[in-house]
């Protein structure tokens, strides 16, 4: 169906201005109810074509619903509660290993899961908007008893408890008129999955004992297959947000464009500035995407809609908007679909497909989105291409969800960049730290098996201003360690072009003023930092960290940081700390293990001791841990 032009208005409630054709749809899935609320202070919705189906692919015009969960969300002293739909994200979206799309053939690039088919892995999550405190009814399908003291909110730190009453367990979310809004994942402690890693280094994998036709069986544990991680089978994230401000959301005044539902083409070919998604389901195929026309610069996707597909900007002269709370989701997609080889998978950095992208930026243009959530990314979530030197993005209840696949990173955040109140599923880079006067705040990261949570590196970098602040990592499952591609919270990858080369520094480069602070790993984590320094380090600084524990047996809790040469300098060492005071480049403060603080004073600080730190002898007067 081609897009036609917009010429109903439905104004809803001056509180969040006028939303576009957000009614409600009763639900066709049996048995379930659709008792929608839409008001002032709160606003959930639902979708006719909801299908249960948590192992294979869905019709083109459905939406996958969770298979365990039931969520209603009531305001405080209410007692009505309204249905928040819950949706549902599987690996490879129940189409199987493919390298072409509409072909059943197995591929044998490798992708990234290894287990989580076989154990039957799911994602829900529930996005609803409030303006007042509310209470979250959880109930699950499995009619399994449910006990508060055996549910685990994270981040724990939100201190979000659950009451029981009957079969369904009730959480308090706070509201205020300043809030962020909330994301969290809400965990059952009869639904804990451990993942063991068995092998050595890159080799090293998950395993499972449940299905012996399955990948990676083995019969039984043992002390070669350590606990790496553990997670929900069945993970429920709640993102609870506050309604936008006016000029995230169109209105009557707006040249608007209304996308049909069904099987869309022709975004091309319109001459309006602002595309709209109203409630429904929308798709493209596993062989095309939305390649906008050059007068599109704002993708609005209402509450209640849901894109399969991916969005392309072809201007290069006005700031760019991406907003609404709907879903963009790369379900329909391969693993690294390529549209410069039909849309197989082929992986190139820069041809395979973004599910956001921009092509030809200019200086001064920008990017913003806000409270969208991708679903099941093919490869890097986000680049945009042109000047981005001038070019920044301004990003803010964003959510990031079944990113099962390896080559799943998180958005880029070009020069002058604001990015805050974030959810992350991740298996690759996820906070990628690349330009120069980035702040990054207020960010949750669910990471799988692949890179750093923070990304510095890959290539010699001369950046400055760096800050990130309050991330709270709340799984990690790492198999093993990588010594060019660090499994830390903070990581400098070695070069990209040559990773296992040790003299591809750059000594005329520096990063310098960078700071991680009020970081905190739940459960097992990675270590603190990897850094393959390929340029200078001035006045980094990492404080106020926590990490709850590391992994028994495996290395990939030792930090682990390596000055590398320049081989175009005569094989000049890289340097940290020469332009630092007292020379110190580096700086650790208040980091603890556990319950222990680590410090040199303390002597707790080496790859021995609780700290696990291991830092090239030649910076040993130019870093320090207090």
């Amino acid at each position: 169906m081609k897009p036609s032009h917009l010429s109903l208005f439905t104004t809803i409630l001056p509180a969040y201005a006028q939303f576009i054709g957000l009614t409600q749809r009763s639900n066709i899935t049996a048995g379930v109810s659709n008792h929608t609320a839409n008001t002032n202070n709160l606003k959930t919705w639902w979708h006719t074509t909801a299908e249960i189906n948590p192992q294979g692919a869905v019709a083109d015009t459905n939406v996958r619903q969770s298979h365990l969960y039931s969520v209603q969300v009531s305001k405080v002293g209410h007692s009505e509660y309204y249905d928040s739909f819950v949706y549902e994200s599987i690996p490879r979206s129940g189409k199987g290993q493919l390298c072409r799309p509409d072909d059943s053939a197995i591929c044998p690039e490798g992708d990234g899961i290894t287990i989580e088919e076989t154990i039957n892995t799911t994602m829900a999550w529930s996005q609803f908007l409030y303006g007042a405190d509310v209470v979250v009814k959880i109930s699950r399908r499995d009619a399994k008893p449910i006990s508060a003291e055996k549910i685990v909110i994270r981040p724990t730190n939100l201190s979000l408890k659950a009451n029981v009453t009957g079969n369904s367990a009730l959480i308090y979310v706070p509201y205020s008129p300043d809030t962020h809004g909330l994301r969290f994942s809400v965990e059952f402690a009869d639904n804990i999955w451990e993942y063991r890693a068995f092998g050595e280094g890159d080799n090293a994998h998950h395993v499972q004992n449940v299905d012996p036709s399955g990948d990676y069986y083995v019969p039984s544990y043992n002390e070669s297959m350590p606990v790496v991680g553990r997670e929900p089978l069945d993970s429920l994230l709640i993102f609870a947000s506050p309604y936008p401000s006016s000029d995230l959301v169109p209105t009557k005044d707006d040249d608007i464009y209304q996308v049909q539902e069904g099987l869309v083409t022709g975004l091309d070919q319109i001459s309006q500035p602002v595309v709209v998604f109203n409630p429904g389901v929308y798709y493209f195929t596993g062989k095309a995407h939305a390649i906008l026309s050059p007068s599109v610069t704002w993708v609005y996707i209402a509450p209640g809609a849901y894109v399969k597909g991916a969005v392309q900007y072809m201007n290069n002269n006005i700031a760019l908007k991406a907003t609404g709370f709907g879903v963009l989701s790369g379900e329909q997609y391969v693993y690294q679909a390529n549209p410069a080889a039909g849309y197989n998978n082929s992986k190139s950095d820069a041809t395979s497909l973004k599910m956001w992208r921009g092509e030809g930026v200019t200086a001064g243009q920008s990017w913003t989105i806000n409270g969208i959530t991708t679903n099941a990314q093919p490869f890097n979530v986000m680049d945009f291409y042109g000047d981005l030197e001038n070019f920044s993005v301004d990003i803010s209840d964003y959510k990031q969800v079944g990113a099962f696949f390896t080559q799943s990173d998180g958005l880029q955040m070009y020069p002058h960049s604001h990015v805050r109140d974030v959810f992350y599923h991740s298996g690759d880079d996820t906070i990628k730290t690349y330009y120069s006067d980035i702040h990054a705040e207020r960010i949750v990261v669910w990471k799988t098996n692949n890179a750093p949570i923070i990304q510095m590196g890959w290539y010699p970098r001369n950046i400055s201003n760096v800050t990130v602040d309050h991330t709270d990592v709340i799984h990690t499952r790492y198999t093993g360690r990588s010594a060019y591609a660090p499994r830390a919270l903070l990581g400098y990858s070695a070069s990209y072009e040559n990773p296992l080369a040790n003299n591809t520094a750059d000594t005329t480069h520096t990063i310098s003023d960078y700071t991680v602070s009020n970081i905190r790993a739940e459960g097992i984590s990675p270590a603190l930092i990897g850094l393959n320094l390929i340029s200078n380090i001035d006045r980094l600084q990492i404080s106020n960290a926590w990490i709850e524990q590391f992994p028994n047996i495996t290395d990939v809790g030792h930090s682990v940081v390596r000055g590398y040469t320049d081989r175009k300098k005569h094989n000049k060492k890289i340097t940290v700390g020469q332009s630092s005071p007292d020379g110190i480049g580096l700086a650790i403060k208040s980091f603890t293990v556990g319950d222990e603080s680590i410090s040199f004073d303390a002597g707790n600080w080496n790859l021995t001791s609780a700290g696990a730190l291991d830092v090239d002898p030649d910076f040993s007067k130019h870093w320090t841990v207090v």
